[in-house]
């Protein structure tokens, strides 16, 4: 029972880490092409670091590289479309 919570734990505090570097570095990121390469690079990090978690704490893997740049894909995609809510110069 303990593996799990200290599993659970460590996986928001990933959760908690992506969030912090992308509200700080994404409004700061106006081109396209670097927010895309930033956001893909970042994601595929952090889901071995969460897949990390997972066999460290847990003792399961689940992620294979093609799964995480997958996902990473999916995941980047949206995000670098989307315009920056925070920071813009337009106000």
């Amino acid at each position: 029972m303990l593996p799990l919570l200290f599993g659970v734990i460590a996986r928001l505090a990933i959760a908690v880490g992506l969030a912090f570097i992308l509200s700080k570095s994404l409004p700061r990121l106006p081109n396209k092409a670097y927010r895309f390469i930033f956001l893909f690079a970042l994601l595929v990090l952090f889901n071995f670091g969460g897949n990390y978690v997972d066999v460290w704490l847990l003792g399961y893997h689940t992620m294979s590289w093609t799964a995480a740049v997958v996902i990473a894909l999916l995941i980047a995609t949206p995000l670098t479309l989307w315009p920056p809510i925070f920071g813009s110069s337009d106000q």
